[in-house]
């Protein structure tokens, strides 16, 4: 089996740890495998280290006549049999341009954005030329298949994005006293960018609710999370000094790692990176009835809000804040949940079976 991966790794290798781990796995198992994609250095050299060929070309344009020549040439020299599009706008230019032939054309969705009335979703995730849609979640793949009609509805696929928690082994806990947090102090932390669907200022205004005696700190990470907006939330808050919006850090994992409860409280998740993240660390989760993030857990390793709703929040906080052996077996049970359940070697045979299926399909 040869297999072509299509997408974009400019981030740091945490941001697209899922994406190169099935690529390292997938690698040892079929004859030959080639990413096509834009590279950060530090992406490249993980490839180069594991002798995986990486071609530096991503679409300069909407439909990219020259980016899609390069990956057809390598389709046709490299007797392509699958390629896997991990980014939709680097599909876009394939899917228009190149000859379909016997070439299989897989495609990865994790959210419920797509629509079958958006005339440009049929350029790249609704494509006539598209074999499959691997969907990471139950919640994305009924959202997906419904936007399919007829015989196309078996192009929706559910794969579990893949996790390991060994990635995590060695990462160090954030020091919180730095940030004059006593140890024995309560952290609550959220990772999410400030966009509305995180629903970020319900987790700041949950603060209002909590029932505890015990000293409680929520930490919020992530682009523009230090914004004003979230500024004037929190001033209004009593102890909102306890609230510490960092903004973007590269340390994210860190502070995850240093923090007692992981908390997500947003609108709508495919299925959710940091949540995964914060399983893997042995983190009890508050989560949102929000979508496909709600298969991640289950009553052992963590607790499901109503979205929007700061008091549910506050109080599904306290019960952990106040009961440290729930707190701690829970984070334990989020763990095995990833180890048993959404671990990145099942993604890699489920992927691999869906491959072969569409190879040996007549």
């Amino acid at each position: 089996m040869n297999l072509l991966f299509v997408g974009s790794f400019t981030g740091s290798e945490n941001v697209h740890k899922s994406q190169i781990e099935i690529i390292l796995i997938l690698s040892k198992q079929v004859h030959t495998i080639i990413v096509v994609g834009n590279f950060s250095l530090e992406i490249e050299k993980i490839f180069k280290k594991n002798n995986i060929r990486a071609v530096k070309a991503f679409p300069k344009k909407k439909f990219d006549k020259e980016y899609s020549a390069i990956v057809e040439s390598i389709i046709s020299k490299e007797k392509i049999d699958v390629v896997q599009f991990l980014n939709g706008k680097a599909s876009r230019s394939i899917l228009y341009y190149c000859k379909k032939e016997s070439v299989k054309f897989v495609s990865y969705f994790g959210s419920n954005s797509l629509h079958w009335y958006d005339v440009f979703s049929y350029f790249t995730y609704l494509s006539p030329k598209l074999d499959a849609i691997i969907c990471n979640s139950n919640f994305v793949y009924n959202h997906v298949k419904n936007q399919l009609f007829g015989k196309n509805k078996e192009k929706a696929k559910m794969i579990y994005k893949g996790y390991d928690s060994s990635w995590f082994t060695n990462v160090i806990s954030y020091d919180y006293s730095q940030m004059q947090i006593p140890n024995n102090a309560i952290k609550v932390c959220l990772v999410g960018n400030h966009r509305k669907v995180k629903g970020t200022k319900y987790f700041i205004e949950s603060f209002n609710h909590l029932n505890t005696n015990k000293e409680v700190h929520y930490i919020v990470v992530g682009n523009k999370t230090d914004s004003s907006f979230f500024s004037k939330i929190k001033n209004r808050i009593s102890n909102g000094n306890r609230i510490h919006l960092l903004g973007q850090r590269k340390d994210a994992v860190s502070l995850i790692k240093g923090a007692d409860i992981y908390v997500q409280t947003s609108l709508s998740e495919g299925l959710g990176r940091a949540i995964c993240e914060a399983m893997c660390q042995e983190k009890p989760i508050v989560m949102t009835n929000a979508g496909g993030c709600i298969e991640l857990i289950d009553k052992t390793s963590g607790i499901v809000v109503p979205v929007k709703n700061p008091l549910e929040i506050g109080k599904a906080i306290s019960k952990l804040v106040n009961d440290e052996t729930l707190r701690l077996n829970m984070g334990i049970n989020a763990k095995k949940r990833i180890d048993n359940d959404i671990n990145i070697q099942k993604n890699a045979d489920e992927s691999y079976l869906l491959y072969k299926s569409l190879i040996d399909k007549p």
